[in-house]
């Protein structure tokens, strides 16, 4: 039998605390190393950190209340409509690459000058930089493209969804951990809107497997976007077509308010490890 009530004991504002310090000491950390580490070292080391940090405090969080690991990752859907899936994250990455194209466009109607200002997209690290380079630059994709999926689905879609459904009920849970998710990331429409899906994938297969593989691709996309512009970093930024920005917001608007209509958690849904699983299907879809 399923502890519903296991998600009642892990509370959100410790791990904020747990941030806290985190943050204070690196704080610390960075002053007393400044000499010693470069810049582009110190990047690198504070992202695997941060992300460990917020590991541990989940795995001591489920051994605490003695979570059920198999209930909680699920089995992965070996049967379901993959082509469905890469659809709508193809359909969210467009959304973000209308959105930036847009912001583009409308900071260059005030003042075009900006555009030559903004910041490189690039994420390789040079040898000018540090000689740990190539290193720095394969720690970088193992932190976006592993580490940043499992933990965050784990964080955002496993915890928190869990924990506002008791607290808000499942709608509210959806949109709650979602603006949190998006507030945390610098495309904050685009990242919203991404973890309102995973949430709906994670409900609808009961296997949080599914978000993470979605998540890693997603930041695989996002990433190979980041290194095609590290070539033409020009030509990138100075990119603000309104025509261009208007179509990729439609096509992705099209799609992704198809998947919400058809997929949207109904009231009486529950997320994942408050399910119960009936001839190998979960609650949600067996009542649907």
């Amino acid at each position: 039998m399923v502890n519903e009530n296991a998600f009642k004991y892990i509370k959100i504002r410790y791990l904020l605390l747990w941030l806290v310090v985190f943050f204070i000491i690196m704080g610390f950390i960075y002053v007393a190393t400044t000499n010693l580490l470069a810049g582009a070292e110190w990047d690198v080391a504070t992202g695997f950190l941060f992300y460990i940090v917020i590991s541990f405090w989940i795995i001591r969080n489920f051994n605490r209340v003695n979570l059920n690991y198999e209930k909680f990752i699920g089995h992965f859907p070996f049967n379901y409509s993959w082509l469905f899936l890469f659809t709508i994250i193809f359909a969210v990455i467009i959304l973000s690459l209308g959105l930036g194209e847009l912001s583009r466009y409308i900071i260059s109607t005030i003042n075009p000058e900006i555009l030559n200002h903004l910041p490189s997209t690039s994420v390789f690290y040079t040898p000018n930089e540090t000689p740990l380079a190539p290193f720095l630059n394969f720690m970088e994709f193992i932190i976006a493209v592993i580490m940043a999926p499992i933990v965050e689905e784990f964080l955002f879609r496993g915890v928190i969804l869990h924990r506002f459904t008791i607290k808000f009920g499942i709608k509210w849970a959806v949109f709650g951990s979602s603006i949190i998710f998006g507030l945390l990331h610098s495309d904050i429409i685009g990242a919203f809107t991404f973890a309102v899906v995973m949430c709906i994938l994670y409900i609808k297969t009961a296997s949080i497997l599914v978000p993470i593989l979605a998540h890693m691709v997603n930041n695989m996309l996002a990433y190979g976007v980041q290194v095609l512009s590290t070539f033409s970093p020009q030509s990138t930024v100075a990119s603000h077509n309104l025509g261009v920005a208007i179509l990729l917001l439609l096509v992705s608007a099209v799609v992704i308010l198809y998947f919400l209509h058809r997929n949207w958690p109904q009231r009486y849904w529950r997320p994942p490890y408050f399910q119960e699983v009936y001839d190998g299907i979960p609650e949600n879809l067996y009542y649907d």
